[in-house]
């Protein structure tokens, strides 16, 4: 769905929803974009399909024709394992349990909704202490990060940051750990590139100054996804002839798909394939993780069935 979910589209869509009086919550992370719901009304699941179609610009008919689709204790059982970091880019990162408190609070649901949310934070959190699905945990961001030490030497690197939100933060430490010649932190709000900036002993400049910035960089990395794109072919018009990396985390994709002599890429695909081994190593915890998962999905049916007198899968 990258091509279709845009920066800010999470937090409309919830307004949207909220106004047709539907209990939600919207997941939006670097590579998902989720939406749960409760129905109550035999008329809430088209209300849903119409605030998605208000509230995306370009996703019209999304969830009748584009979108995996999940109801009852099925949805429950996905939420779990994203909370259990079997369905992330890579496994076991704790990172998704911040998401998703973060997304819970901000959606505000009713007491049903946030007793589902609140479940599966608890399953993602006795999943990494009960097996070692967790063990050398890593992130997109440290990843990403390997992935660019394994190109460039560090201490040699002028790097550009494009954003300053949580994302770009973890970056930011990671860099930082590393060692670079000089960090640049650009964003639309210049007062948090100048936050994140301070934090990691970087400099903050203005977004519409990243196209002079880029000329000297060895390093791009996007962290922040808009309704176009952050960084363009354009950006590197004037760039003297030298290697550049590009570094894309974010989903939709920030920086404009084009090929140029001396320009390596790194996105999501990228680290996906680079952590491989890593998820083979894993793989022997998600039959222990499953478990967990299957014991608290018991606990939840009893639990839902309490409150609505009747199973999750009606509910």
């Amino acid at each position: 769905m990258g091509d279709v979910i845009a920066h800010g589209d999470a937090s409309r869509l919830l307004a949207a929803l909220t106004a047709a009086g539907i209990e939600s919550i919207v997941l939006a992370t670097c590579n998902r974009f989720e939406v749960y719901w409760r129905s109550t009304r035999s008329t809430d699941d088209h209300a849903v399909s119409r605030a998605v179609d208000a509230a995306l610009p370009l996703a019209s008919g999304l969830l009748d024709e584009g979108a995996a689709r999940m109801s009852g204790g099925e949805a429950a059982r996905h939420l779990f394992r994203v909370c259990s970091g079997l369905e992330s880019v890579v496994i076991g990162e704790a990172e998704i349990l911040g998401q998703v408190r973060a997304a819970m609070e901000a959606s505000n649901p009713g007491p049903f909704l946030k007793g589902i949310f609140t479940a599966g934070i608890r399953t993602g959190r006795t999943a990494r202490a009960v097996t070692g699905i967790a063990h050398g945990a890593m992130s997109v961001a440290s990843v990403a990060v390997q992935q660019l030490r394994n190109l460039q030497t560090g201490s040699a690197m002028r790097i550009v940051i494009v954003g300053a939100g949580g994302t770009a933060a973890k970056v930011a430490r990671h860099v930082a750990s590393i060692g670079v010649a000089s960090l640049v932190v650009a964003n639309r709000t210049l007062e948090r590139a100048r936050e994140l900036a301070a934090m990691c002993g970087g400099t903050a400049i203005a977004i519409d100054a990243l196209a002079d910035e880029i000329a000297n960089a060895d390093v791009v990395v996007c962290a922040a996804s808009s309704e176009g794109w952050m960084v363009t072919r354009g950006h590197i018009a004037d760039r003297r002839a030298r290697p550049l990396i590009l570094v894309d985390i974010v989903m939709p994709p920030g920086i404009e798909p084009f090929e140029a002599d001396g320009v390596t890429r790194i996105d999501l695909a990228a680290i996906e394939q680079a952590t491989a081994e890593h998820r083979r190593r894993r793989a022997d915890e998600i039959p222990r993780v499953e478990a967990v998962i299957a014991r608290e999905l018991d606990w939840l049916q009893s639990w839902a069935q309490r409150r609505t007198s009747r199973p999750l899968s009606g509910a």
